[in-house]
């Protein structure tokens, strides 16, 4: 039987899958209409974004259905890790757009060959040797969530910070700076493009990196507001 943690851990988690597929659906919908693409791009992140707690999300509902973990083990960083590919690539295509558009074709060219090489040992690892890339905690048998978490040392690991560094500094901080040389509402949708990259980075990191406990509502709530305001950064 779940714990208190486990509860909060997975309904957190699927809170957060629900709120990016709504509002990516929203954005991609609303895009088609308005033939705006920058729109549906940013749909696509934040689908991404809320599919990065997909792994949690299923095992969640598996120990609901089941009574215990999601098997084999690896599924639930799989899962997860799996879409911090697409999720870079469009969230630094809105970043370029917005920010540097004439380094676009650059940026998204250079995000792209590392995505692709991220996949590639991503899945090649975890269908090969998975302890090689994942730690896995001892068997929790249905009263908590997996929290699987990446090896430091593995080269999914380095290309995983590389991502999320680059959006910090690109998404979060380019954003910032661009609020400070705006004004009226461009300043306001710039504002809440940065506070919603620097939130899910922030508290992306601190999900994957520690055991927060209790804290994990807060971690997921903040997460939660950095898709809104990514949606509400972009929306006419």
């Amino acid at each position: 039987m779940l714990s208190l943690i486990g509860w909060l851990d997975g309904l957190t988690a699927l809170i957060v899958v629900l709120i990016g597929v709504i509002i990516g659906l929203i954005s991609i919908y609303k895009s088609v209409k308005m033939e705006a693409k920058l729109l549906r791009i940013t749909g696509i992140a934040t689908l991404s974004a809320g599919f990065t707690l997909l792994g949690p999300a299923v095992d969640f509902l598996t120990i609901l259905m089941t009574g215990d973990n999601i098997e084999p083990y690896w599924l639930y960083g799989l899962l997860s890790y799996m879409w911090s590919a697409p999720l870079t690539i469009s969230g630094l295509y809105v970043g370029a757009e917005l920010i540097l558009p004439d380094k676009k074709k650059v940026i998204i060219a250079i995000f792209t060959v590392l995505s692709l090489i991220f996949e590639v040992l991503l899945f090649y690892y975890t269908f090969t040797n998975p302890h090689l890339i994942y730690e896995f905690p001892p068997d929790p048998q249905g009263n908590a969530l997996l929290n699987t978490s990446l090896v430091i040392r593995s080269p999914v690991f380095i290309l995983l910070l590389i991502f999320l560094i680059s959006g910090l500094i690109f998404n979060g901080f380019g954003f910032l700076n661009k609020s400070f040389q705006s004004s009226g509402e461009i300043k306001r949708k710039f504002f809440y493009l940065s506070l919603g990259w620097i939130l899910f980075i922030v508290c992306g990191a601190l999900d994957g990196l520690i055991d927060p406990g209790v804290a994990i509502f807060l971690i997921r709530t903040g997460t939660m507001i950095s898709i809104i305001l990514m949606y509400l950064g972009i929306k006419s």
